[in-house]
């Protein structure tokens, strides 16, 4: 029989018209006669179905489908009921009691028609129905479609509509119920409802950057930033991808003030360049020592994982900045801590987004300007290259004519292109997600693939994660988080971008015949043809991250904590290089071609345990206290060979090596490091005006001897919240908040065994019993730990409700204790040994504010600047940095000024000897010695101090626009007053080789006959210039950092597409740049323009 279509009336109205013709008399008189068999008829028909959290509606439309009942009910009554069911060979009968079980209806089947009907309005009441309706909006008044709505502690529930409305009916006994708000990218809201029917409810919910921006993740539990004492920035995912997609990093030091990322001029764009980051200036004499401590997820990780991260992973990066934020980290938080947090696991159905980034990246060269082919031979002329006083003048001359027949043909070659090329970058990300209440899940994987713009250089990386969680209504967590990262890459066999530059344009780079030149003028290899040869420099990189969590809560309030991450890396390196390389030429077969491996392991593991109580004495005092201890492991394997007499360069292997280098031996090395820490925090607030936080820990490491293993770091942080006092009851003023810190944080990223003489085997000293020993390094067991002492003040402001906010801060910082090479006398064995002799003081000041210009329903416009100044200073220095001061001093043909460590001074001084130009009748430099006398000697003494490399402010600003789903932002950044030793001007114009091509000043600017006027020496000069003040310049720079524009689609749009969210964005980086002086940026790999597109969606 053909299946009618299910009847529905369109309100009470319509069915009063259809009771006027077919009683409700005839119904319960036709229920009275046919029931019994009608549910008999119902109790022989069997079905399936199995549906979850689906309207039911759409379980009466299957059931109508299955067998041979059509149903009969009001769509005002039944739309918004939400059931599950999961029955395998049950009647119908059985079907509609399970579904419509806790619901306000019920059912009555008259032949072949069920009637779908509320129940009987007393019984109703007695037995609770509620009836709920009403609607969600976000924060701006927009109405949120696909919402959900759940009855807490059951699966009733329901989903807003498009137009953001909801309605419900239930049975609940209680007076009153809580309903759970949850919308991916908003706060999960709770919401009581009491009197069994509530019409009109209207929900506001916020998205969840306003909660980030009142939390502060510490890694080591979660602070408000109402009561917080300490200094931290937190950036959200949302911050970081507006500026772009390309490195987590570099994207992170547009929004903290004092966090700087290093400028890198040779480097450039290379995608396989980290970069070197500071938080609040240098705190060590060794680069490596100024690198901050990496946490991802509670677990310590290294720089180079961060590198690798992907920012669609990120949900928050905080970043800790003084003793009182950071001092549970003890030896770990002087350079601060970096504390990455990754998406959170959230209940719901099963969700799939993806994220993709498509990017173009264009070579920027526009700060390189060299000669032509004709000005380049020209130049050569002029300084004398084809003079010869002897019998080789006519060889002089005919090279001279060779190569000026050449620039007369047209030859001018731009060698600058040859090794670049517009690259095209891409990074995929997948995501599938879910769970309910308790058991929540999430697989990602991703793939990038980042080209550089240096012909066949890259970085390929692929990871999987993989997360699961259990929570039983916050009393028992158990979470578990696995992360595979593997990285591929590889340099540009090109070489460096440097042969290029000083390539002349007069040399064809191929020969007549098509075929590449080899060598070019003045014996130069053709770089060109060196990359045909085979060679490769590349490596691979593996990460395995597993993080284990637990948490109960014994008691209310009291709650125990177990914490274990395992870290595995694995690095290997492959270098060759071709035997026809023009490296080898005139070599042995036996020498020519080299391949250089080197293989590196790491694993890390650390267990931590963690006591937490809350608890509210009386009505204002709150006191959150923290105790625990932790213990960590660290080893690292490394070895590597370098094999020579490869004879093809089709045998690229180490197995074609026929020998070690002359007096090479394979190396390799083993480090073993482990300690441990208790440590404890409290934070009281009386009043939510007044608090106080302290911590102490206690730790210990293997690195140190015996008498000097365990120290203590200590932090203690005070605060008030000025607006909460009666005398400034203002409504205006929504945050006005005072803090100070103070505390001792420890440093000991040193290699270890440092306290201990280490000893290497000497072949030569072979004895009939055995191989004899020599000092590698004396020990000293009685180095102490590195400790800052940081001083911290800030002030938090936050005005018209939320539209104007600022944070002022000032912090002092000494490091003392720092480990130094100190020089010793050659009978003891070695030349240096290392002992705590430095220290350095670093202080500053950092602002960061943002305005909120514009803000309605369609329009928002915010403007942001950060600001940052920091000075730092050497307080004392050991007797072995006092001998190198001397050697670099003395040392001739240096390029840049040498780093010069003196007492009072700062670390990245410019000292430079201070010139009185270019004497007019000689072309040669007039000095002015520390008398202020005129003189042509050069000495190294009449240095002084001109500036420092560092800028004197930095910082940030932008502008945010957003009119309804678009969104368009900009970001600059600056840097005013650092002092530059501008290296093209020693390199390429006064110091530049004739042989090699140079910057067009060369060609204008220099010496050339008596009572010249001019900047540099006389161009015939080939000598590297002396370091003196002409190369010194005070650099204020502007860099339009990132300009995006994005779009997110309307619920409507995205429901049309079956998705849930849809966004575009379009994206440049690095617009433009503007900088007061002239210099060559880029010098091994150039810098970048990018272009990128990006998609986001989710199903």
């Amino acid at each position: 029989m053909k299946k009618k279509p299910n009847v529905r009336a369109g309100g009470w109205s319509a069915l009063k018209k259809i009771s006027m013709v077919m009683k409700l008399c005839l119904f319960l008189l036709l229920f009275t006669v046919y029931s019994v068999s009608a549910r008999s008829v119902a109790q022989d028909i069997r079905l399936s179905m199995e549906k979850k959290s689906v309207s039911l509606i759409e379980v009466l439309d299957e059931l109508s489908k299955k067998s041979n009942y059509e149903f009969f009910y009001n769509d005002n009554e039944v739309t918004g009921v939400n059931v599950s069911v999961a029955m395998k060979d049950a009647t119908v009968s059985e079907i509609l009691d399970h579904v419509l079980k806790g619901t306000a209806l019920k059912y009555q089947i008259v032949d072949q028609v069920i009637v779908i009907r509320p129940k009987n309005e007393v019984q109703a009441r007695e037995k609770g129905v509620w009836r709920i309706a009403g609607i969600v909006k976000d924060g701006k008044g927009v109405p949120l479609p696909g919402v959900t709505i759940i009855l807490k502690g059951t699966s009733t529930g329901t989903a807003t509509d498009v137009d953001g409305k909801f309605k419900m009916q239930f049975i609940d006994e209680n007076e009153a119920v809580t309903l759970v708000f949850s919308f991916i990218g908003m706060i999960s809201q709770e919401v009581s409802v009491k009197g069994f029917v509530k019409e009109n409810l209207e929900i506001v919910m916020h998205s969840e950057e306003e909660k980030l921006d009142e939390v502060i993740v510490t890694g080591m539990g979660n602070k408000s930033k109402n009561s917080f004492t300490g200094s931290a920035t937190v950036v959200s995912r949302q911050q970081l991808m507006s500026v772009g997609t390309k490195n987590l990093l570099q994207s992170l030091a547009a929004f903290v003030p004092g966090l700087q990322i290093v400028k890198n001029n040779d480097m450039g764009s290379d995608p396989n360049t980290r970069p070197e980051i500071l938080i609040r200036g240098r705190s060590s004499f060794e680069g490596s020592s100024n690198v901050p401590t990496f946490i991802v997820d509670g677990a310590e990780v290294d720089l180079d994982y961060v590198f690798d991260m992907d920012m669609n992973d990120v949900e928050t990066v905080t970043v800790l900045k003084d003793a009182s934020a950071s001092a549970l980290y003890g030896s770990k938080a002087a350079k601060g801590v970096v504390v990455i947090t990754t998406k959170p696991l959230r209940a719901g159905k099963l969700r799939v987004s993806y994220s993709g980034t498509l990017r173009t990246s264009i070579p920027d060269v526009r700060d390189y300007d060299l000669l032509n082919a004709a000005e380049k031979l020209e130049y050569e002329r002029l300084a004398g290259v084809y003079e010869d006083s002897g019998k080789n003048q006519y060889e002089k001359d005919s090279e001279y004519n060779e190569k000026y027949k050449r620039v007369r043909e047209g030859v001018d070659t731009d060698w600058l292109s040859k090794p670049l090329r517009n690259s095209v970058s891409q990074n995929h990300n997948l995501n599938i997600a879910g769970g309910d209440d308790y058991i929540r899940y999430s697989l990602g994987a991703r793939y990038g693939s980042e080209q550089g713009v240096m012909k066949k250089s890259k970085r390929d990386r692929y990871s999987l994660n993989f997360r699961l969680s259990y929570n039983k209504q916050d009393k028992v967590y158990v979470s578990n988080t696995t992360t595979i990262t593997s990285v591929n890459s590889e340099e540009s066999p090109y070489g460096t971008f440097d042969k290029y530059v000083e390539l002349n344009p007069y040399d064809r780079a191929y020969n007549l015949d098509g075929s590449l030149n080899r060598v070019l003028s003045f014996n130069v290899s053709n770089p060109l043809f060196e990359a045909t040869l085979g060679s490769y420099d590349r490596s691979e990189q593996f990460y395995l991250n597993n993080v284990l969590d637990l948490r109960v809560e014994i008691l209310p309030g009291f709650r125990v904590e177990g914490f274990f991450s395992l870290n595995k890396s694995k690095d290997d390196m492959e270098k060759f290089t071709s035997p026809e390389s023009h490296e080898f030429k005139n070599k042995e077969t036996s020498e020519s071609g080299r391949i250089e491996v080197s293989n590196k392991k790491a694993m890390t593991y650390e267990g931590r345990v963690t006591l937490s109580y809350n608890k509210m004495f009386g009505t204002g005092t709150l006191l959150n206290a923290m105790g625990g201890a932790n213990i960590q492991s660290s080893e690292n394997n490394g070895n590597g060979y370098t094999g020579v007499g490869l004879y093809s360069d089709k045998l690229g292997h180490p197995a074609f090596a026929t020998r070690y280098p002359e007096g090479a031996t394979p190396n390799g090395s083993q480090d073993l490091e482990r300690s441990m820490g208790l440590f404890l925090n409290a934070n009281v607030i009386y009043d939510d005006r007044y608090f106080a936080d302290a911590s102490i820990r206690y730790e210990g490491s293997s690195k140190f001897g015996e008498d000097q293993r365990f120290t203590p770091f200590w932090s203690l942080g005070l605060g008030w919240n000025i607006h909460k006092e009666k005398f400034l009851n203002m409504s205006s003023t929504d945050r006005i908040k005072l803090r100070g810190s103070l505390g001792y944080t420890g440093n000991a990223s040193f290699s270890p065994y440092q306290a201990m003489t280490t000893y290497k085997y000497d072949a030569g000293l072979d004895y009939d019993k055995g191989i004899g020993a020599v000092p590698m390094a004396i020990g000293n067991p009685d180095l102490k730990w590195e400790r800052a002492l940081t001083y911290n003040v800030g002030v938090d402001v936050v005005l018209f409700k939320n539209r104007l906010d600022f944070t002022l801060e000032y912090y002092s910082k000494m490091t003392d204790n720092l480990l130094l090479d100190v020089a010793k006398a050659p009978s003891v064995g070695t030349t240096s040994a290392k002992e705590n002799m430095g220290k350095l003081l670093n202080t500053g000041v950092e602002f960061q504010t943002r305005v909120v210009a514009i803000s309605n329903k369609s329009w928002n416009w915010s403007l942001s600047l950060n600001m940052q100044h920091n000075e730092n200073k050497i307080k004392k220095i050991s007797n072995a940095l006092e001998k190198m001061n001397e050697e670099l001093n003395t040392a001739e043909g240096t390029l840049l000024p040498p780093p010069v460590y003196v007492e009072g001074e700062s670390l990245s001084a410019v000292k430079a000897v201070k010139s009185g130009g270019i004497d007019p009748a000689t072309g040669q430099e007039v000095f002015i010695d520390r008398f202020g006398n005129p003189t042509f000697i050069y000495n190294y003494w009449d240095k002084r101090t001109y500036g420092d490399s560092d800028p004197i402010v930095s910082g940030t600003f932008g502008t945010y626009l957003t009119f309804k789903g678009f969104a368009l932002n900009m970001l600059f950044n600056y840097e005013l007053g650092a002092t530059v030793y501008n290296q093209t001007l020693v390199t390429r114009v006064e110091g530049a080789n004739p042989q090699r091509n140079a910057d067009k000043r060369v060609f204008h600017s220099r010496w050339k006959e008596v009572g010249n006027h001019v900047k540099y020496k006389n161009i015939a000069d080939q000598t590297t210039p002396d370091i003196t003040s002409r190369f010194i310049r005070d650099e204020y720079m502007i860099n339009m950092q990132s300009l995006s524009l994005s779009y997110d689609f309307t619920p409507e749009i995205c429901q049309k597409l079956y998705l849930s969210r849809l966004r575009v964005e379009f994206l440049m980086n690095d617009v433009f740049r503007a900088s007061t002086i002239k210099q060559e940026r880029g010098f091994s790999y150039p810098f970048a323009r990018s272009f990128e597109f990006s998609l986001s969606a989710a199903f």
